[in-house]
């Protein structure tokens, strides 16, 4: 099942339900406590029990900035009660600001206190349940060229929590006992049923980049029969990183694969999205545009709001808004240039802006126009599209949603500086694209939220 743009196991869901009836039950706990047993008389108010939601989201949310609802990855035992620490000190911060806002001491004090053991004994039962080897599936894959390789750095790398790899099998006899990535070359396609059944494996992955050249088919159709997952190897790359391989993408696998819902209602829903969360923020973010414009213009001389054509949705041009963050003479040359992470030519006020995302503000009245969405790719210069068009497959196919203030390769990639980091945004790009939804634009902009106050980006 896919939530958010992840791929869940029915187990990672039935835990986040579990927590959500603790989560309930702890709330309910706390009031009737503060309140002497008198839950009856909450529960009966028109507000009473759903005012229990509002906590609740309060607290997923910090569990979500901690990194505790990261199911698909094994971490490390100090990383794990790292996270736990980081969640119970925000929710220890959001507790005092709970009680200076009036909230009952009491029931503030209950429900801390039931917390804390409550959901480290859930989350340490959940840590042992899915790190048994029963509970994981075993993973063949078939082919040893740079596909292969490619999908084992990526299940390995990760240390994904579901999936665990048996090994590989080769197309010559010269591979075997070749070790890739730590797995063994287990043996050739003419074992492929053989292994399977010996390694109790679940799922092939079929990482062959000339399909024409003695790929099993036979025996692959038999396994599927049986019930064996056979997959791509662009679907490890979903499953495990949240990107697209898109150099050697077959046409084909675009035009069959599920996903890529740009229908007329997930438009309009996205639009009615934008409306609201860019009404809100200029609103909230009035004060602080103020004292933005203040700070430059005290700085240096220049504009304060830096404009710029941007190619947006199918390939037209829009103007983008931002305050300026760099010299006047950034480009005195005329040529233009990747910005860098570091830019020297990033002011000492356009340095801080840039780091916690101020200097977008301005792309709110992009959003409210229609020529920009909330969540989306980055628009990049007509220069720069053209550049890249001509270099990277499918790369106007980024131009099939609007772009956005952020989006799924900002919370998930670094700063992009040249034509390698186009690449590798472009892959997570895709993946957006394929499966964007509200809830995907929530997840991200929760994601921008951490990336901004933690400076941590996602996996």
């Amino acid at each position: 099942m896919r939530v958010g743009g992840t791929s869940l196991r029915l187990s990672s869901l039935a835990y986040v339900l579990f927590e959500d009836v603790m989560l309930l039950a702890i709330l309910a706990f706390g009031v009737a406590f503060a309140h002497f047993g008198r839950l009856a008389p909450l529960v009966d108010q028109p507000l009473g029990a759903p005012a229990l939601l509002v906590p609740l989201f309060l607290i997923k949310g910090i569990f979500f900035w901690s990194g505790l609802y990261d199911f698909r990855h094994r971490v490390r035992r100090r990383t794990f009660w790292l996270r736990i620490a980081t969640a119970f000190v925000l929710l220890g911060v959001a507790a005092g600001g709970l009680l200076l806002a009036g909230v009952d001491r009491v029931a503030v004090a209950a429900v801390f206190v039931a917390l804390v053991p409550a959901i480290v004994l859930a989350r340490v039962g959940y840590e042992y349940i899915t790190r048994s080897p029963g509970f994981r599936r075993r993973i063949l894959i078939l082919g040893t060229g740079p596909a292969a390789q490619r999908a084992a750095r990526e299940l390995l790398d990760v240390h994904h929590r579901d999936l665990e790899v048996a090994g590989f099998l080769a197309q010559e006899q010269q591979a075997l006992g070749w070790r890739i990535g730590g797995r063994r070359v287990l043996g050739t396609f003419d074992d492929l049923e053989q292994i399977v059944d010996h390694e109790e494996v679940r799922q092939v992955v079929v990482a062959v980049e000339d399909r024409r050249a003695g790929l099993p088919l036979d025996g692959l159709l038999r396994l599927r029969l049986r019930g064996v997952e056979i997959v791509e190897e662009a679907r490890v790359h979903e499953e495990c990183a949240g990107k697209i391989p898109v150099d050697d993408l077959r046409p084909s696998w675009l035009i069959f694969s599920d996903g890529f819902n740009n229908t007329p209602l997930r438009n309009l829903t996205k639009r009615v999205f934008d409306l609201v969360f860019a009404t809100v923020g200029l609103v909230l973010a009035a004060p602080l545009m103020l004292l933005s414009a203040l700070a430059i213009r005290i700085e240096s001389r220049g504009p304060v709001i830096f404009k710029q054509k941007r190619v947006g949705r199918a390939g037209r041009e829009f103007t983008l808004y931002k305050f300026r963050s760099m010299r006047e003479d950034a480009e005195a040359d005329g040529s233009p240039q990747w910005a860098q992470e570091d830019d020297p030519r990033v002011t000492r006020v356009g340095r801080l802006m840039r780091k916690t995302r101020l200097d977008e503000m301005p792309q709110l009245w992009n959003v409210l126009t229609g020529t920009m969405s909330f969540v989306g790719p980055r628009p990049e210069r007509a220069f720069f599209v053209d550049l890249l068009r001509k270099k990277i497959p499918y790369y106007d196919q980024r131009h099939m949603l609007k772009p956005g203030i952020t989006g799924w390769a900002q919370v998930r990639y670094r700063y992009g500086s040249d034509e390698s980091d186009a690449v590798e945004k472009l892959r997570h790009d895709m993946y957006y694209f394929k499966y964007h939804s509200i809830l995907f634009d929530l997840r991200i902009l929760l994601e921008t939220v951490r990336v901004v106050l933690l400076g941590r980006k996602g996996r």
